[in-house]
């Protein structure tokens, strides 16, 4: 092969082969199927920072609720909100406070989830 029949070679325009279309559909599918566990992966992170919002302002309305309550009907207690999460608090008292442990599980049948609030009310 001559040095011109190289250079001509180089300078094919007449399209692309079979085979370089194979190959740029594999890599397009590599890429489109990583993108696609990325959005899996924070769909479902978006879906368990909601429950985790919600299970939290569960807990803080009862809490809202206990401190609006006279301190002598504070006590330890259990109960379900929103027909989801399972609250149940703990009250310890000293002499001039009650502190309340709350946690919040959720799912209702087989609770795998949990977070712990606290609060101290005074006597007054």
């Amino acid at each position: 092969m001559e040095i011109g029949d190289l250079m001509k070679a180089g300078n094919n325009t007449e399209g692309s082969s079979l085979v370089e279309i194979i190959v740029a559909m594999i890599v397009l599918a590599l890429l489109v199927t990583g993108l696609n566990a990325c959005v899996v992966s924070l769909i479902n992170s978006n879906q368990a920072s909601k429950e985790l919002s919600a299970a939290t302002s569960a807990g803080n309305q009862l809490l809202e609720e206990l401190r609006r309550t006279s301190y002598a009907d504070i006590v330890t207690d259990s109960d379900v909100a929103r027909d989801k999460y399972i609250r149940s608090w703990t009250v310890t008292e000293s002499s001039t406070q009650k502190k309340i442990v709350l946690n919040v599980h959720w799912p209702l049948q087989s609770p795998r989830h949990s977070i712990e609030l606290s609060t101290i009310i005074a006597r007054l």
